[in-house]
Protein backbone atom coordinates (compact mmCIF):
# COMPACT_ATOMS: atom_id res chain seq x y z
CA UNK A 1 0.00 0.00 0.00
CA UNK A 2 2.70 2.45 0.93
CA UNK A 3 4.41 1.74 -2.15
CA UNK A 4 1.54 2.98 -4.74
CA UNK A 5 1.08 6.14 -2.58
CA UNK A 6 4.86 7.10 -2.96
CA UNK A 7 4.39 6.33 -6.79
CA UNK A 8 1.38 8.71 -6.67
CA UNK A 9 2.99 11.47 -4.64
CA UNK A 10 5.93 11.19 -7.13
CA UNK A 11 3.90 11.60 -10.21
CA UNK A 12 2.42 14.21 -8.92
CA UNK A 13 5.40 16.45 -8.39
CA UNK A 14 6.83 15.25 -11.77
CA UNK A 15 4.03 17.04 -12.94
CA UNK A 16 3.76 20.12 -11.21
CA UNK A 17 7.46 21.08 -13.07
CA UNK A 18 9.85 23.93 -12.45
CA UNK A 19 8.16 26.78 -9.98
CA UNK A 20 7.48 30.39 -11.17
CA UNK A 21 10.21 31.12 -9.48
CA UNK A 22 12.54 28.78 -11.26
CA UNK A 23 10.73 30.14 -14.50
CA UNK A 24 12.02 33.66 -13.76
CA UNK A 25 15.18 32.99 -13.10
CA UNK A 26 15.60 30.88 -16.36
CA UNK A 27 13.84 33.91 -17.86
CA UNK A 28 13.57 32.52 -21.71
CA UNK A 29 10.65 32.26 -24.38
CA UNK A 30 10.50 28.72 -24.05
CA UNK A 31 10.48 28.27 -20.36
CA UNK A 32 7.36 30.80 -20.23
CA UNK A 33 5.38 29.13 -23.02
CA UNK A 34 6.15 25.61 -21.01
CA UNK A 35 4.95 26.96 -18.12
CA UNK A 36 1.60 28.51 -19.50
CA UNK A 37 0.89 25.43 -21.48
CA UNK A 38 1.15 23.16 -18.30
CA UNK A 39 -0.27 25.20 -15.84
CA UNK A 40 -3.02 27.44 -17.11
CA UNK A 41 -4.76 27.91 -13.39
CA UNK A 42 -1.32 29.03 -11.89
CA UNK A 43 -1.96 31.72 -9.29
CA UNK A 44 1.24 33.46 -11.19
CA UNK A 45 -0.18 32.97 -14.80
CA UNK A 46 -1.15 36.85 -15.50
CA UNK A 47 2.52 37.74 -14.62
CA UNK A 48 4.01 34.72 -17.37
CA UNK A 49 1.81 35.89 -19.64
CA UNK A 50 3.03 39.67 -19.38
CA UNK A 51 6.62 38.73 -19.33
CA UNK A 52 6.21 36.39 -22.20
CA UNK A 53 4.91 39.40 -24.25
CA UNK A 54 7.93 41.74 -23.49
CA UNK A 55 10.41 38.71 -24.31
CA UNK A 56 8.79 38.69 -27.57
CA UNK A 57 9.17 42.46 -27.84
CA UNK A 58 12.86 41.51 -26.59
CA UNK A 59 13.52 39.23 -29.30
CA UNK A 60 12.24 41.51 -32.18
CA UNK A 61 14.56 44.14 -31.10
CA UNK A 62 17.37 41.67 -31.13
CA UNK A 63 16.83 40.04 -34.60
CA UNK A 64 16.84 43.68 -36.18
CA UNK A 65 14.57 42.67 -38.62
CA UNK A 66 10.97 43.32 -39.64
CA UNK A 67 10.52 39.47 -39.45
CA UNK A 68 11.05 40.00 -36.03
CA UNK A 69 9.14 42.93 -35.08
CA UNK A 70 5.98 40.97 -37.31
CA UNK A 71 6.67 38.03 -35.03
CA UNK A 72 5.61 39.92 -32.08
CA UNK A 73 2.80 41.61 -33.92
CA UNK A 74 1.48 38.56 -34.80
CA UNK A 75 2.06 36.56 -32.41
CA UNK A 76 -0.34 39.92 -30.22
CA UNK A 77 -2.65 41.37 -32.63
CA UNK A 78 -4.27 42.56 -30.12
CA UNK A 79 -1.83 42.78 -27.29
CA UNK A 80 -2.54 42.51 -23.74
CA UNK A 81 -0.24 45.13 -22.98
CA UNK A 82 -1.34 48.38 -25.30
CA UNK A 83 1.68 50.08 -24.83
CA UNK A 84 3.91 48.31 -25.27
CA UNK A 85 2.12 47.09 -28.34
CA UNK A 86 2.17 50.81 -30.03
CA UNK A 87 5.69 50.70 -28.90
CA UNK A 88 6.50 47.44 -30.52
CA UNK A 89 4.62 49.44 -34.03
CA UNK A 90 7.08 52.54 -33.45
CA UNK A 91 9.86 50.87 -33.25
CA UNK A 92 8.94 49.05 -36.64
CA UNK A 93 8.29 52.16 -38.81
CA UNK A 94 11.78 53.58 -37.47
CA UNK A 95 13.42 50.28 -38.14
CA UNK A 96 11.65 50.60 -41.53
CA UNK A 97 12.50 53.77 -42.14
CA UNK A 98 16.35 53.57 -41.14
CA UNK A 99 16.59 50.60 -43.55
CA UNK A 100 14.94 52.55 -46.29
CA UNK A 101 17.71 55.35 -45.62
CA UNK A 102 20.11 52.20 -45.77
CA UNK A 103 19.99 50.28 -48.86
CA UNK A 104 18.38 54.00 -50.08
CA UNK A 105 16.84 52.87 -53.55
CA UNK A 106 13.54 53.43 -54.90
CA UNK A 107 11.95 49.79 -53.92
CA UNK A 108 13.09 50.26 -50.18
CA UNK A 109 11.76 54.20 -49.78
CA UNK A 110 8.38 52.95 -51.99
CA UNK A 111 8.21 49.60 -49.29
CA UNK A 112 8.05 52.61 -46.46
CA UNK A 113 5.59 54.67 -47.92
CA UNK A 114 3.39 52.05 -48.86
CA UNK A 115 3.27 50.37 -45.71
CA UNK A 116 3.43 53.93 -43.92
CA UNK A 117 1.11 56.22 -46.09
CA UNK A 118 0.13 57.99 -42.68
CA UNK A 119 3.60 58.65 -41.17
CA UNK A 120 4.56 61.95 -40.34
CA UNK A 121 4.70 64.02 -42.85
CA UNK A 122 8.49 64.85 -42.70
CA UNK A 123 9.40 61.59 -43.65
CA UNK A 124 6.60 61.14 -46.46
CA UNK A 125 8.69 63.75 -48.39
CA UNK A 126 11.73 62.56 -47.34
CA UNK A 127 10.68 59.28 -48.44
CA UNK A 128 9.48 60.83 -51.88
CA UNK A 129 12.72 62.59 -52.47
CA UNK A 130 15.05 59.84 -52.36
CA UNK A 131 12.69 57.64 -54.87
CA UNK A 132 13.23 60.79 -57.10
CA UNK A 133 16.85 60.83 -56.32
CA UNK A 134 17.22 57.05 -56.57
CA UNK A 135 16.33 57.37 -60.42
CA UNK A 136 19.17 59.70 -61.39
CA UNK A 137 21.64 58.04 -59.00
CA UNK A 138 23.45 55.86 -61.29
CA UNK A 139 24.52 58.74 -63.74
CA UNK A 140 25.89 60.55 -60.39
CA UNK A 141 29.99 58.89 -59.94
CA UNK A 142 30.35 59.91 -56.40
CA UNK A 143 34.82 59.51 -56.04
CA UNK A 144 36.14 58.30 -52.81
CA UNK A 145 35.88 60.94 -49.66
CA UNK A 146 39.05 62.26 -49.07
CA UNK A 147 39.50 63.49 -45.18
CA UNK A 148 42.09 65.68 -44.16
CA UNK A 149 42.89 67.80 -40.90
CA UNK A 150 41.82 71.67 -41.31
CA UNK A 151 41.77 74.09 -39.14
CA UNK A 152 38.00 75.57 -39.24
CA UNK A 153 38.81 78.84 -39.29
CA UNK A 154 41.18 78.28 -42.49
CA UNK A 155 44.15 80.07 -40.46
CA UNK A 156 47.42 78.45 -42.01
CA UNK A 157 48.98 79.22 -38.95
CA UNK A 158 46.02 77.80 -36.53
CA UNK A 159 45.58 74.16 -34.87
CA UNK A 160 44.35 71.51 -36.98
CA UNK A 161 40.97 71.29 -34.79
CA UNK A 162 38.98 69.98 -37.72
CA UNK A 163 38.25 67.74 -40.89
CA UNK A 164 38.04 68.65 -44.34
CA UNK A 165 36.09 66.04 -46.58
CA UNK A 166 36.08 66.35 -50.28
CA UNK A 167 35.25 64.26 -53.33
CA UNK A 168 34.53 64.55 -57.26
CA UNK A 169 31.02 64.38 -58.19
CA UNK A 170 30.65 63.78 -61.93
CA UNK A 171 27.25 64.48 -63.83
CA UNK A 172 26.92 61.55 -66.19
CA UNK A 173 23.35 62.26 -67.15
CA UNK A 174 21.44 64.07 -69.52
CA UNK A 175 20.17 66.79 -67.51
CA UNK A 176 21.69 70.61 -65.58
CA UNK A 177 21.27 69.98 -61.70
CA UNK A 178 20.75 72.84 -60.15
CA UNK A 179 20.06 71.54 -56.30
CA UNK A 180 21.75 68.44 -55.57
CA UNK A 181 21.79 67.94 -51.25
CA UNK A 182 24.39 65.01 -49.51
CA UNK A 183 24.09 63.03 -47.00
CA UNK A 184 28.02 62.90 -45.35
CA UNK A 185 28.25 60.03 -43.37
CA UNK A 186 30.94 59.13 -41.36
CA UNK A 187 32.21 55.14 -41.03
CA UNK A 188 33.65 52.79 -38.46
CA UNK A 189 36.15 50.46 -39.74
CA UNK A 190 34.16 47.99 -40.86
CA UNK A 191 31.83 50.73 -43.45
CA UNK A 192 29.00 51.35 -41.35
CA UNK A 193 27.26 54.62 -40.57
CA UNK A 194 28.04 55.75 -37.21
CA UNK A 195 26.92 59.49 -37.79
CA UNK A 196 26.51 62.43 -40.78
CA UNK A 197 25.58 65.32 -41.66
CA UNK A 198 23.82 67.30 -44.59
CA UNK A 199 25.59 69.70 -47.23
CA UNK A 200 24.54 70.11 -50.69
CA UNK A 201 26.96 69.85 -53.92
CA UNK A 202 24.75 72.71 -55.43
CA UNK A 203 21.86 74.84 -54.22
CA UNK A 204 20.59 78.19 -54.48
CA UNK A 205 21.05 78.66 -50.61
CA UNK A 206 22.84 76.67 -47.76
CA UNK A 207 20.96 74.64 -45.16
CA UNK A 208 19.02 76.96 -42.70
CA UNK A 209 19.11 79.73 -45.51
CA UNK A 210 22.97 80.02 -44.62
CA UNK A 211 24.67 82.79 -46.95
CA UNK A 212 26.70 80.25 -50.07
CA UNK A 213 28.92 80.81 -51.75
CA UNK A 214 28.49 81.55 -55.44
CA UNK A 215 30.47 79.08 -56.92
CA UNK A 216 27.95 76.48 -55.20
CA UNK A 217 24.84 77.91 -56.91
CA UNK A 218 26.23 77.26 -60.50
CA UNK A 219 24.21 74.48 -61.86
CA UNK A 220 25.91 71.22 -62.49
CA UNK A 221 26.23 70.08 -66.56
CA UNK A 222 25.88 67.43 -68.06
CA UNK A 223 29.73 65.40 -68.34
CA UNK A 224 30.44 68.06 -65.87
CA UNK A 225 32.36 67.00 -62.75
CA UNK A 226 31.78 69.66 -59.47
CA UNK A 227 34.38 69.32 -56.12
CA UNK A 228 32.26 68.69 -53.04
CA UNK A 229 33.74 69.97 -49.83
CA UNK A 230 32.57 70.53 -46.39
CA UNK A 231 34.74 71.23 -43.20
CA UNK A 232 33.55 70.35 -39.38
CA UNK A 233 34.87 68.90 -36.30
CA UNK A 234 35.34 65.19 -35.36
CA UNK A 235 32.49 63.31 -35.07
CA UNK A 236 31.05 62.91 -32.15
CA UNK A 237 30.30 59.46 -32.29
CA UNK A 238 32.83 56.95 -30.66
CA UNK A 239 34.51 54.68 -33.45
CA UNK A 240 35.04 56.95 -36.36
CA UNK A 241 37.73 55.20 -38.25
CA UNK A 242 38.43 58.96 -40.54
CA UNK A 243 36.24 57.18 -43.37
CA UNK A 244 33.39 58.94 -45.25
CA UNK A 245 31.15 58.02 -47.84
CA UNK A 246 28.22 60.87 -49.43
CA UNK A 247 24.74 59.63 -50.40
CA UNK A 248 22.43 61.65 -53.01
CA UNK A 249 19.26 62.74 -51.18
CA UNK A 250 17.74 65.32 -53.29
CA UNK A 251 17.94 66.66 -56.33
CA UNK A 252 16.47 69.43 -58.52
CA UNK A 253 17.05 70.08 -61.99
CA UNK A 254 17.17 73.14 -63.99
CA UNK A 255 14.19 73.75 -66.31
CA UNK A 256 11.30 71.05 -64.02
CA UNK A 257 9.73 72.24 -61.19
CA UNK A 258 10.24 70.35 -57.78
CA UNK A 259 8.58 67.88 -56.84
CA UNK A 260 5.03 68.14 -55.06
CA UNK A 261 5.58 67.52 -51.62
CA UNK A 262 2.20 67.29 -50.98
Amino acid sequence: MLRPLILALGLTLVACGPSFRDIQQTDTIEAYEAFIAERPNDANITLAKIRLEELYLEKAREMKSLEGYDLYLGKYPEGSDAKLRAKALEEREEFLYNWADTENTAEAWEKFIAEYPKAERKRRVEARRRISVAGYADKLDIGRVEVEPTNLAEDPDGPLDGFMFTADVTNNGDKTIKSLNMKLEFLDAEGKAIGSKKWPLVAPSAPGNMPIEEEWKVPVKPGETRAYWYSDMAPEQPGWAKKARLIPISIEFEGEEPADEE
